[in-house]
């Protein structure tokens, strides 16, 4: 599993629930990643498996605005994939000993 978040969301786990988030973080199956937020950047939420992809939407100031992608369709998962490695590329993984 990977987790991709903005800085302030990274921030707000480490405040809230930061011995949780260290526990996620030293699992082998996970890689946490901060995005290189250059502003104040707000990516979709994703949830993208071998057979079904969710994305949702938020507006420009960050509220959940009901924009929402559900789908089987295999072009859907391709379109979800090349956003993944999109954000992917502009972030930092975190080093698990943190």
């Amino acid at each position: 599993m990977t987790i991709i978040a903005t800085p302030k969301v990274y921030e707000r786990f480490v405040e809230d629930h930061e011995i949780r988030l260290k526990e996620i973080i030293q699992k082998e199956n996970v890689t946490f990643m901060i995005l290189n937020d250059k502003g104040n950047a707000i990516g979709p939420s994703m949830t993208l498996t071998d057979v079904f992809t969710y994305i949702y939407f938020f507006n420009t100031d960050g509220v959940y605005d009901n924009k929402i992608i559900v789908s089987t369709e295999d072009s859907t998962r391709s379109w979800a994939k090349e956003l993944y490695k999109y954000y992917k590329k502009q972030s930092t993984a975190l080093d698990r000993e943190i």
